[in-house]
């Protein structure tokens, strides 16, 4: 009889948990965006990101696979950031080891309106830690290099779902 009463509490605390916690855990964005926010994060004054459609992502370092998850499951579409072998890939995101020096971002993405360039970052797999393959994959995706280590807090997901959900060069204004 104990065990049962046991088992009967661990389910009630079970169910009021997930209530209070909802289905995933996930604070659903704002209604409106946060153009302020997105402005601070991003340093610009219109929506400067990747285009909708599939961007490979080639990884040599194999570190940034399930960050990557993590970015396409915040913005939820209309980009899906692919991983990918193919070093030739025409438009993307290039990750890799820099066997000597300092950890280095290189090639930022062009500001443009409608595309990035391409996006290469340097790591020195020494020197790499997790908050370094996070920070490099937050810059790829377009944000400012000076908030990428706050790491997947709250307000830098609603930044990222709402920078994917504007059209490219909506003014932040």
């Amino acid at each position: 009889m104990k065990k049962l009463w046991l088992v009967l509490g661990i389910l009630f605390l079970s169910v009021v948990l997930f209530g209070l916690v909802g289905c995933n855990g996930v604070t659903p964005p704002p209604e409106e965006p946060p153009l302020d926010l997105i402005r601070e994060y991003t340093g610009t004054d219109v929506v400067v990101r990747w285009p909708d459609g599939v961007i490979s992502v080639c990884d040599t370092t194999g570190e940034t696979k399930e960050i990557w998850e993590k970015i396409n499951g915040i913005i939820g579409g209309p980009v899906v950031f692919e991983q990918t072998n193919d070093t030739a890939a025409q438009k993307g995101i290039a990750i890799e080891y820099q066997p000597i020096g300092g950890v280095f971002f290189v090639g930022f993405p062009q500001m443009g309106y409608n595309t990035f360039e391409g996006c290469g970052v340097i790591i020195n797999p020494a020197t790499a830690s997790d908050d370094v393959f996070v920070g490099a994959v937050l810059v790829a995706v377009g944000i400012n290099i000076e908030k990428w280590t706050e790491g997947f807090t709250q307000e830098m997901k609603t930044v990222l779902y709402w920078l994917y959900q504007l059209p490219p060069g909506t003014s932040l204004e």
